[in-house]
């Protein structure tokens, strides 16, 4: 299988507490990878030194190596791994001003500046979160305004505009009821096939309707990944068959 990215030998810590210890882990180019594990085990650390945030956070310290593609993501500026490694925060987070002004933001920031172009994106990127049709004749609404469903599916559409090859979610559904939660599920499920998708949930059932590969994480090490038959049908891993039997939360 092809990798859209590739994490060799990371470890990160913070105030010298070691939160990740020596992961290596491969991404696969389109699909959804689920990562899963107890609460604190270092899963949305792993998603911020991927796009590189905790490289920024002068009390942290990374080492090990993240490639995108061939490259090693520490070379590059971090508004180009911002660009082609977007994340979608745990809390619906639209920006307080107009679902037109939050879809273009994006954009504009990386020199998208045509009218035509820029309603071409709009358009397309709320069609692929299924949002288009609901807001049309709202574009110029208070992003506020929306249900948190809704808002969700804007900053995930927000996110798409700007074409990122790999597109972290940390959380997505977990401020979501029931209905809406099986909007951005059968969205994602859509979306898997044109990109890449990593996905860090709690809801082990969520993990076993929509990813294609799992990684378990375990007081900040991999413990166990694979094809998500493998991992949910026959985990090799003790670690990991006490964790689906609801022993670690």
């Amino acid at each position: 299988m092809e990798s859209i990215m590739r994490i060799e030998n990371l470890t990160a810590a913070y105030d010298k507490k070691t939160v990740l210890h020596d992961i290596s882990l491969d991404i696969p180019k389109r699909g959804i990878t689920a990562i899963i594990g107890p609460s604190g085990c270092g899963k949305t650390t792993l998603l911020h030194c991927m796009n590189g945030m905790l490289r920024e956070n002068r009390e942290a310290a990374v080492s090990g190596h993240i490639y995108l593609g061939d490259r090693d993501t520490a070379n590059m500026p971090p508004e180009e791994l911002r660009r082609r490694v977007g994340l979608v925060f745990q809390t619906p987070s639209p920006f307080p001003f107009s679902i037109y002004k939050n879809m273009t933001y994006g954009l504009k920031y990386y020199g998208k500046t045509g009218k035509k172009e820029l309603e071409s994106a709009v358009i397309e990127k709320l069609g692929t979160v299924g949002l288009y049709e609901e807001v049309k004749e709202d574009l110029n609404k208070s992003a506020l305004k929306l249900s948190g469903g809704q808002q969700q599916r804007l900053c995930i559409a927000r996110a798409l505009t700007v074409e990122p090859e790999v597109l972290m979610m940390d959380e997505p559904c977990s401020a979501l009821d029931v209905k809406a939660t099986a909007v951005i599920e059968d969205m994602l499920s859509e979306m898997k096939k044109d990109y890449s998708i990593v996905i860090v949930t709690h809801n082990i059932a969520q993990a076993k309707r929509i990813a294609d590969e799992v990684a378990v994480i375990f007081d900040g090490r991999l413990i166990e990944n694979g094809s998500a038959a493998e991992v949910f049908e026959l985990p090799k891993q003790q670690l990991t068959r006490e964790f689906l039997a609801g022993i670690y939360g």
